[in-house]
């Protein structure tokens, strides 16, 4: 007997196999033409999303981008408002939403709304950000707690170890605290870290830190002269 199957049986085998299997094999490739294209529309809503989100941060950063010596008129706020509520409601916690949360974060700064500054920046650290923009955020968040007069909160945003990149801007901020509480020995020490810690490109920044040491060493001297001043007096 032949061990090659006749093509009538061949025939009949492949009936069975697809009575058997046909409709899990039909199941299964319509599954996965399904799976693909809905992939493939995401990845293109995404792509269309972020192209979007883009094009609305260009826009505002346009808007925020006024000659030197000049300021955003209340109709250019507004647009900018706005356009920044959009990137956070359509992008999540993007980079876009992100940059929008911190533009919202410091005019509600300018516009004396602390409340609303802390609320921003909260919401960008929620978000779970890098640690760049986390680090960014807890730096701008503790220099809001200050002009609020809670030193506590702005000492807490301080307390993980920043990255190289921060390590100045932190150091300065807890010099600020240290010395809106009145420990100007403290302050000192923490502003000559940040000095010390501070990028030799940033000299601007660097003769800020300087001056805040200067203003406290006149400050810890004019104590020690009034009394020799009252002594002359006499």
């Amino acid at each position: 007997m032949s061990v090659h199957l006749t093509e009538e049986e061949q025939l009949e085998v492949l009936k069975r196999w697809w009575k058997d299997y046909g409709k899990t094999v039909i199941t299964g490739i319509v599954a996965a033409v399904v799976v693909y294209f809905a992939w493939t529309t995401w990845q293109e809503k995404q792509h269309s999303k972020a192209e979007s989100a883009s094009v609305q941060y260009d826009e505002l950063i346009k808007i925020l981008n006024v000659e030197q010596g000049k300021t955003l008129t209340d109709a250019d706020k507004a647009n900018a408002e706005h356009i920044a509520n959009e990137l956070k409601e359509k992008n999540g916690k993007s980079l876009y939403a992100q940059g929008a949360a911190f533009y919202l974060a410091k005019a509600a700064v300018d516009a004396g709304n602390l409340d609303k500054a802390v609320t921003e920046l909260r919401w960008i650290l929620a978000g779970k950000p890098d640690l760049a923009t986390a680090q960014l955020a807890h730096a701008r968040l503790a220099r809001v707690y200050v002009a609020k007069g809670s030193y506590p909160e702005a000492l807490a945003q301080l307390s993980e170890e920043p990255s190289k990149a921060f390590a100045s801007e932190y150091s300065e901020v807890r010099g600020d605290i240290l010395k809106a509480q009145g420990d100007k020995a403290a302050a000192a020490t923490a502003y000559k870290k940040a000095l010390e810690t501070t990028d030799p490109q940033h000299q601007e920044r660097a003769m800020v830190l300087q001056m805040k040491i200067d203003e406290l060493k006149t400050a810890e001297a004019a104590p020690a002269a009034a009394p020799a001043t009252q002594e002359k007096a006499q």
